[in-house]
């Protein structure tokens, strides 16, 4: 493809990181409103296909994250002997440790190879993974098998969300991003319910297992017939196979739209196949990223909204339910599971339809002080249900009705919180890291998701015996406050924004009031009432 970004009267060198802030915005004098296809103002069914073959990666993702809880409680000493804390931390964790290798593996080799081809290699450990936990009969295959469907999830958690955000309308980038979200929950959901039907069934959690693998194997099939994205498609210098990919996208389009959109996605990929020639190794790329302050601002930010994701105390129940629940007085506990998981599906959906009308920044804003209270008042039942137990939990005892009742109440009460908020638009977040570093900068921002989730499934029952529930979910609330501290002052608005927009908001800042000033501006050009996506800027100089 000839050079777009050069200009007889402009000397600087194609590919400048600092050139391409400068013309991006602009897109080298292209109106915005010009690159507004026909028919954008909807989402075409080709979309959702796309959309929901990807999104099976987040279906498996959540089964066999939430799945273990109830095999944990059926596998007794089928593995050799009966698991102790520590042992079952570690069969939890294992998949947390995969899933952190299979990120900045995912995440390079989607920049290599394409997202399609790293997303069947997802769904090969997660098919090998599975047959090796079902055929397991001693602990260390058991935590082998889990570590290579971790793989498989670390991919699935990087590359799915890279996936649907580069093939998604910027008017619906965050409904269809959040479709990974709902096949997530969603996964989470069958895993508790399937799970609760084999509670009593021998050998149960072995077909709880491979109840996910003919979901891996069909889609490894499926993405077949999947086309790659177009930005990576330019990226390979397959300009025909992108602008195909684009009219499929965009059905209503005029010729010129089309060229127009390629055009803003050929901007942004010399920048990106230069910085490779720069940087080809993963180490090199790595350095980049840390080096380059607008690069490290967006991961930054990415990583700590997925770290606060994971330590908000949101895996304690999806880990942990059945022994929390258990031991807190609850006999039915399959169904408590059902119910956190269910609260988890509803308002993941009420966040997919809202999200690009409401504002990424604004459901945080929402959602993560109520999260915060949540756990607060939650700490304080478990505070008064334990007086008379030392502040441990213990089996067998009976709790003060009144307490268990407020600590089930508001564990639920977080969830409403956390679902629409760090839940599903963590996922985005993928969008404001730009295209050049968006394979390893998603890597190393999903990589410190997994060290969080590996942190939280392998410490808490020890958490749980030092601190008491009190302490802990005590702990859980401090630790969701500091997230909203950042979010607040640190995370710019970008409903509204193409992929090529958001990667300029981090050039001088963190681009909150950058945002806002661009949203407006993108208003007045193309009419759109980009104010009601909501923004709620922070009183502060970012």
């Amino acid at each position: 493809m000839p050079s777009i970004l050069a200009s007889k009267d402009d000397p600087k060198p194609n590919g400048d990181p600092q050139y391409i802030e400068t013309v991006v915005p602009g897109l080298l004098g292209v109106q915005d409103d010009l690159i507004v296809a026909d028919g954008e103002d909807e989402i075409h069914p080709f979309v959702w296909l796309l959309s929901l073959v990807a999104g099976i990666s987040g279906f498996l993702y959540g089964w066999d994250t939430a799945v273990v809880g109830g095999a944990l409680g059926n596998i007794g000493d089928a593995l050799g002997h009966t698991l102790d804390s520590v042992e079952q931390e570690w069969a939890v964790a294992s998949l947390s440790a995969g899933a952190i290798l299979g990120t900045l593996i995912g995440g390079t080799f989607s920049d290599k190879i394409g997202r399609k081809a790293v997303l069947v290699i997802g769904d090969v450990l997660f098919t090998v993974g599975g047959i090796l936990i079902c055929a397991s009969y001693s602990l260390e295959q058991f935590i082998v098998g889990r570590i290579l469907m971790g793989g498989g999830a670390g991919i699935a958690a990087v590359v799915c969300a890279v996936y649907l955000g580069e093939v998604a309308p910027a008017n619906f980038r965050g409904r269809i991003v959040a479709v990974q979200s709902v096949m997530i929950t969603g996964g989470q959901l069958a895993a508790y319910a399937v799970s609760a039907g084999l509670n009593n069934v021998h050998n149960g959690w072995r077909i709880l297992f491979a109840l996910s693998l003919p979901f891996a194997i069909g889609q490894g099939i499926g993405m077949h017939w999947l086309p790659e994205t177009p930005r990576f498609a330019v990226l390979s210098g397959k300009t025909s196979d992108a602008e195909a990919t684009l009219a499929r996208i965009y059905p209503k389009a005029t010729p010129e739209q089309l060229q127009l959109k390629l055009k803003a996605i050929a901007l942004a990929t010399e920048v990106s196949t230069l910085l490779k020639k720069k940087h080809p190794s993963l180490v090199g790329r790595i350095y980049a990223v840390c080096s380059t302050p607008r690069y490290l601002r967006c991961t930054v930010c990415a990583a700590v909204v997925f770290l606060g994701q994971q330590l908000s105390g949101w895996n304690s129940f999806l880990y942990y339910s059945n022994k929390l629940f258990g031991a807190a007085g609850f006999h039915n506990t399959s169904a408590i599971g059902i119910l956190v998981a269910g609260i988890n599906v509803i308002f993941t959906i009420v966040s997919m339809f809202s999200m690009d009308r409401v504002g990424r920044r604004r459901m945080f804003l929402l959602g993560v002080p109520l999260m915060t209270i949540a756990l607060a008042i939650a700490a304080i039942a478990f505070h008064f249900m334990t007086l008379g137990t030392g502040n441990k939990l213990l089996d067998n005892v009976d709790y003060p009705q009144k307490w268990v009742g407020l600590m089930l109440g508001m564990m639920c009460l977080f969830i409403v919180g956390y679902a629409p908020s760090l839940g599903t638009i963590a996922y985005t977040t993928i969008e404001l890291i730009p295209l050049e570093v968006r394979g390893i900068g998603s890597a190393i921002a999903v990589a410190f998701q997994w060290g969080g989730n590996l942190i939280i499934s392998a410490t808490f029952l020890s958490l749980l015996s030092a601190l008491g529930p009190a302490g802990t979910y005590g702990f859980f609330s401090g630790l969701c406050f500091l997230t909203f501290v950042f979010i607040f002052f640190c995370y710019p608005e970008s409903a509204g924004l193409t992929l090529e927009e958001t990667g300029t908001l981090f050039v001088d800042g963190f681009g909150v009031r950058k945002a806002d000033r661009m949203r407006q501006a993108k208003r007045q050009t193309t009419g759109r009432d980009l104010e009601a996506e909501g923004s709620v800027a922070a009183d502060s100089k970012f």
